[in-house]
C-alpha cells in the first residue's frame, strides 16, 4: 500500500439522481487484498466524517466485528450499519442501520474485483433515497459517490482504464 496518503486529486464527483438502485465503481492501482484492507481496516483514515457522519468532523468511524460504527469525541457510539457479509478480499455487504428508517432497501454491496495489471475494481451497489428533503435532524444519507471518491484518493487515486 505504497500509495497511501498520496496527494492525488479525488476522482470526479458524479451526482446521483434519486433512483431505486444505483452502482458506482472506481479502479485503484493496488491488488484486491490491499483494496479490501484499505476499505475496512483503514476506514477511520479516509471516511468523510465532515460530510458523512452523525457526530461531525471530530468523530471516528470504524468497522468492528459485526458493525460499522461512529464514535463521538465524548465516547458516544452509534451503529451506522450492520455487517451482513465479510468475504475478504472480494466482497463486503452492509445493511444501513441509521438514518431514514422508512427506506426498505438499505443494503450496500461492495465488491473488490481484480482487473488487469494487478489493479482492483471497487464497485458499490446500493439503493438511493427518495425525497432527500424529508430527512430529519440527525439523519443523513450515504453519498456513495463522495465516499468512493475519498476512498480512492486515500488508496492512491483512481486509475483510468482505456
Amino acid at each position: 500500500m505504497q500509495n497511501l496518503f498520496s496527494h492525488v486529486h479525488e476522482p470526479d464527483y458524479v451526482s446521483l439522481q434519486p433512483t431505486e438502485e444505483a452502482a458506482l465503481e472506481v479502479v485503484i492501482g493496488v491488488p484486491s487484498d490491499e483494496a479490501f484492507d484499505g476499505f475496512t481496516d483503514g476506514i477511520h483514515l479516509w471516511w468523510p466524517v465532515a460530510e458523512q457522519s452523525v457526530f461531525g468532523e471530530s468523530s471516528h468511524v470504524a468497522m468492528l466485528r459485526d458493525h460499522l460504527v461512529e464514535e463521538s469525541l465524548e465516547g458516544e457510539e452509534i451503529i451506522l450499519a450492520d455487517i451482513e457479509s465479510w468475504e475478504s478480499p472480494t466482497h463486503l455487504s452492509l445493511v444501513w442501520a441509521f438514518g431514514n428508517e422508512s427506506v426498505e432497501e438499505r443494503e450496500v454491496d461492495i465488491s473488490f474485483d481484480l482487473v488487469e495489471g494487478g489493479m482492483t475494481r471497487v464497485k458499490a451497489t446500493f439503493h438511493t433515497l427518495q425525497g432527500l428533503d424529508s430527512l430529519g435532524e440527525g439523519e443523513f444519507f450515504c453519498d456513495w459517490s463522495l465516499i468512493l471518491s475519498r476512498y480512492a484518493r486515500f488508496m492512491g487515486g483512481a486509475v483510468q482504464l482505456d
